[in-house]
């Protein structure tokens, strides 16, 4: 194993400060949080991992910052700007509650928002490993993975976890803020409600621009689910301590972050659109499309006959009648699917794979989305990552998360990266670039395929090395 880059200085139990007026404490202050369906089908899968790369602050804007929270140091200062936008959501404080069936052997859970307390993390780079050496080529290097915490931890594991735990690391010429967010307690909207909210405290501000909405919300109708709803306890130890189960079969696997500018996204999209006689095809249907057929066309030795899979989560917020509220916080997201024989992928054009895409994406709406959760309340199942079939291909994130405003008080970010949590080959984690209209992939393939990706000319001829911003 490669000697560790990065060494932990200090770790911190952050709780929420409790100094909310009560002009500004929640309407909906929830103790305890029964899990939805949304949550409960997270629980079999690793913490989300996302984070973002500063320019190191200067030595002033660290002395206005450290003033503004009565601290000695931007650390102490992020530590302290933590405590209090945690106010606001709570549900990251607690802990997961587990029931055991004795009979059955199965476990259900619930979040118990007993303040317990988040974890905080205080690392420092190599002098020989620097912000612009991990952003200077496309390719995720193996120390990025060291940038988070709860590295192969599964959410349901929050019972004896922190359901969110942050790492600062410093480097000589930079900051990277890392965070490994539990599934059950909050999707990617509603994680970058918060990284946003922290950014807004950190600055200064005593409130925040959108209050979350933390009382658990369930558009159809479910009986007792919290004793209807169980998973197996082979990885639970809810007596403390995290025991990691590898994988089955390992298999070498490469990131690679592919940007797609401006100009090529509307390329891609005015082609798909042309092709199929339409306009309903978007930007990111048809940046997809162009990775999805490129990917099986360099997996050549597929039979025609394989099936492949693309999955993208649908955010059901504005999609449900009526829709859930503004600032709604917790899990409102739906893996909607469509499945293809490779072989149908590759013969027909790109145009049609990008309308199979956007047609499935539409076809959810609030009637099919009952109609899929009552059927799936008649034989409730979890998956885990394991259990996918191959040529999966699985979305992440949104180019709608709008990483790049996320200004802690000396600038805004200059590059997102992902961690090593729920890696496989077919994930796709997408973004916004730092140009406005263009896009960020974040790709995870074996090395093999990947290597056929890098060498495809079709491919290429729309992606090119991502732009790094600059103060």
């Amino acid at each position: 194993m490669a000697a560790s880059k990065v060494s932990i200085m200090s770790t911190w139990t952050v709780k929420a400060g409790g100094s909310l007026t009560e002009e500004h404490c929640h309407s909906d202050n929830c103790k305890i949080i029964e899990l939805t369906p949304w949550d409960i089908l997270e629980l079999q899968i690793e913490y989300g991992q996302g984070g973002v790369f500063y320019r190191m602050p200067t030595s002033q804007q660290v002395r206005d910052l450290s003033k503004a929270t009565n601290t000695d140091s931007l650390i102490d200062h992020l530590r302290v700007s933590l405590s209090r936008v945690l106010d606001f959501f709570h549900p990251f404080c607690g802990r997961l509650e587990a029931i055991t069936e004795q009979i059955s052997g199965t476990t259900s859970f619930f979040i118990n928002c007993n303040n317990a307390g988040v974890q905080f993390i205080h690392a420092k780079a190599d002098n020989g490993v620097t912000v612009d050496n991990i952003l200077e080529s496309n390719f995720v290097p193996q120390v990025v993975q060291e940038l988070f915490p709860l590295k192969g931890v599964q959410n349901k594991e929050a019972t004896s976890q922190p359901l969110l735990a942050v790492q600062v690391t410093e480097f000589v010429d930079g900051i990277f803020i890392g965070c490994s967010s539990n599934h059950t307690v909050a999707d990617g909207s509603s994680f970058w409600h918060f990284y946003d909210s922290w950014a807004e405290i950190s600055c200064g501000s005593n409130v925040i621009s959108k209050i979350p909405v933390l009382k658990r919300q369930f558009p159809f109708k479910i009986e007792n689910l919290s004793k209807r709803i169980s998973i197996p306890n082979e990885r639970i130890n809810v007596a403390g301590d995290h025991k990691f189960i590898p994988p089955a079969v390992q298999i070498t696997l490469r990131e690679k972050v592919f940007h797609f500018t401006r100009e090529s996204v509307a390329k891609l999209k005015a082609k798909a659109n042309l092709e199929m006689n339409t306009t309903k095809v978007s930007s990111l249907q048809a940046v997809l499309a162009h990775v999805w057929r490129s990917v099986i066309h360099c997996r050549r030795h597929l039979d025609h006959s394989d099936e492949t899979t693309f999955e993208v989560s649908i955010n059901m917020r504005e999609r449900l009648n009526p829709p859930l509220p503004e600032g709604f916080f917790g899990n409102a997201i739906y893996p909607s699917t469509i499945t293809i024989k490779t072989g149908e992928l590759l013969e027909h054009g790109f145009g049609w794979a990008a309308l199979q895409i956007n047609e499935m994406i539409a076809s959810h709406d609030h009637k099919k989305f009952k109609c899929i959760y009552e059927s799936w309340m008649k034989d409730p199942e979890v998956t885990k990552l394991d259990d996918l079939p191959s040529n999966y291909f699985m979305l992440h994130n949104s180019p709608r998360f709008n990483v790049y405003k996320y200004d802690f008080g000396w600038g805004k970010p200059i590059a997102h990266r992902s961690g090593g949590g729920n890696l496989f080959d077919g994930k796709i984690t997408v973004l916004p670039g730092l140009e406005q209209g263009s896009i960020n992939l974040e790709i995870c393939l074996s090395s093999k395929t990947m290597q056929e990706l890098e060498e495809d000319k079709i491919f290429g001829e729309f992606v090119t090395t991502p732009i790094v911003g600059v103060e």
